[in-house]
């Protein structure tokens, strides 16, 4: 492990290479102002938030080398930030603030590291700056970047996998879909989220068939679950390019008929902020995937260019109102107005709206009053491995098929 050199204060630039910038994330202003004159002392530029609904909506603020994150927070605990962290792959180490067990704290950093964070461990309160200093040394080496023959190998060995988030009607709290979300437990790195690896993949060549693998163990737990007696949508993204795949209405059929599910249950979600090359061929096989039953929908609405001329031109069922403006909807009026925007322009298109990462009680209540139908977010559930989503499947209801 290499040190973390710590700053000179007095205006003397720190050493190449070495960390300038701390996020600590706690609801206590005294522990906040206390570490914030710690870290000061080793030229520490430092940033603050209260919990996860600040770093929620201020998530430049993960733009840092250091997180100093209290496990007792207030309506979202630690645990709650620690898979916030998870999902926005940050790549800060992480440090741990509590007065909690120092059995209960490794089990956190344990629960962090398999999850792929860099847990540098934890400072028990009241916090002790020569236990601070130790800590601070102790900060890991960066891995090296990912490799096109770690990716081939990842798909060789079935090292990727798929975790599933609820989708619920918002006005009942009833489930009617999931939607399967792509991980990659790399060895030696943990996990590794796609953000990571589908740009190493698409560059090399290898996007279409990251595409069809991804179809592949979706359509296969589809299949388990509907054999379990359990009915309900399984949305998969997929890539513009893939419509262009000479094998991608025959594939399709295929892959279904494998797996014995008709594909009137998949929903395909299109990036809205990928390029859509040749409209016209585009609509002819986006349609031809509709007449198989597949619903499908423009994820990301409101963060492209082209929106629009897509929503126009394109036989899409369905709209997904993007997290960067749902997560700020109840806090931002800007936020709320375009959601409530995105709401009404899909009502009068006849299209069904999804908002995406709905974090708090408020903005249920608000998507809800604005006449949104349906949403997912870590106020309903995170997403989750088969097992652990059957759990939550337990005690959940559904809506009917």
């Amino acid at each position: 492990m290499s040190p973390l050199p710590l700053h000179a204060v007095d205006g003397v630039p720190p050493p190449q290479g070495a960390a300038t910038r701390a996020l600590i994330v706690d609801d206590d202003v005294e522990i906040r102002l206390l570490m914030r004159a710690l870290l000061g002392r080793h030229g520490y530029c430092v940033k603050v938030a209260s919990g996860l609904q600040e770093l929620a909506c201020q998530s430049e603020m993960l733009d840092t080398e250091l997180i100093f994150l209290d496990v007792d927070l207030g309506p979202f605990t630690g645990r709650d930030v620690m898979q916030f962290l998870q999902d926005k792959r940050a790549t800060a180490g992480v440090i741990l603030v509590s007065s909690c067990s120092l059995a209960t704290l490794e089990q956190l950093v344990e629960a962090g590291r398999s999850g792929g964070l860099r847990m540098l461990g934890y400072l028990h309160k009241p916090v002790q700056p020569a236990t601070l200093q130790r800590l601070l040394e102790q900060r890991p080496l960066p891995p090296p970047p990912l490799t096109v023959a770690e990716f081939d190998t990842a798909l060789r060995r079935d090292e990727l996998f798929l975790n599933f988030q609820p989708k619920l009607e918002l006005a009942s709290g009833r489930l009617t879909g999931v939607e399967a979300l792509l991980r990659w437990n790399a060895p030696g790195r943990g996990i590794v989220y796609p953000d990571a690896f589908i740009p190493l993949a698409e560059h090399s060549g290898r996007g279409i068939a990251l595409t069809w693998h991804v179809l592949d163990l979706a359509f296969r737990q589809k299949a388990r679950w509907e054999a379990a007696g359990h009915h309900f949508g399984l949305a998969v993204n997929v890539p513009p390019a893939w419509l262009h795949d000479a094998d991608c209405l025959s594939g399709i059929d295929a892959l279904a008929a494998r797996h014995g599910i008709a594909l009137d249950g998949v929903e395909l979600e299109i990036t809205e902020s990928g390029a859509m090359e040749c409209l016209s061929y585009a609509r002819h096989v986006l349609g031809s995937l509709r007449d198989r039953g597949c619903t499908l929908s423009m994820d990301d609405f409101g963060t492209g260019y082209s929106s629009m001329a897509q929503l126009y031109r394109l036989p899409f069922d369905q709209i997904k109102v993007d997290r960067s403006f749902v997560g700020c909807s109840d806090i931002d009026a800007e936020a709320a107005a375009i959601t409530r925007t995105i709401v009404d322009l899909g009502q009068r298109l006849g299209l069904r709206v999804v908002a995406e990462g709905i974090e708090t009680p408020a903005q249920h209540e608000l998507l809800t009053a604005m006449g949104c139908p349906l949403g997912q977010g870590y106020l309903f559930g995170r997403p989750m491995n088969p097992e652990t989503f059957g759990d939550w499947l337990a005690r959940h209801p559904r809506a009917p098929h």
